[in-house]
């Protein structure tokens, strides 16, 4: 009695061992793949939008609606004019600005040419 009680124990054991094995080794099918896929939540320019307003300062001009042609993901404001410091709102000036002498022409170029070809 004790032989076939090993013997099924066993058994149940392999057979468990099996089943766990075979959920590690599948591949994820497509839907389970994408169930789990990150997208961001929030938008880059929400901060910049607190205080720079689209409609009276004419934002992005020609690269409204644009993509990035490396990631595929649309250009937004911290793309071109870098991130903001704490200290921005107190009128640090630590972004791109590309109509003012602050940065020379080989900085403000090296910006562009990240997405644009020279």
């Amino acid at each position: 009695m004790s032989v076939l009680r090993s013997l099924l124990t066993a058994g149940v054991l392999a057979s468990g061992l099996l089943w766990s094995l075979s959920g590690i080794t599948a591949t994820p099918t497509p839907q389970e793949s994408e169930r789990w896929a990150v997208t961001p939540q929030r938008s880059p320019d929400a901060a910049c939008l607190d205080c720079h307003k689209p409609d009276t300062e004419g934002m992005h001009g020609k690269h409204a609606s644009v993509t990035n042609p490396n990631n595929k993901l649309p250009v937004t404001c911290t793309n071109c004019h870098g991130k903001p410091s704490p200290q921005h709102r107190e009128g640090a000036k630590d972004v791109m600005r590309f109509n003012e002498p602050m940065y020379n022409v080989e900085q403000q170029n090296s910006v562009c040419l990240s997405c644009h070809l020279p």
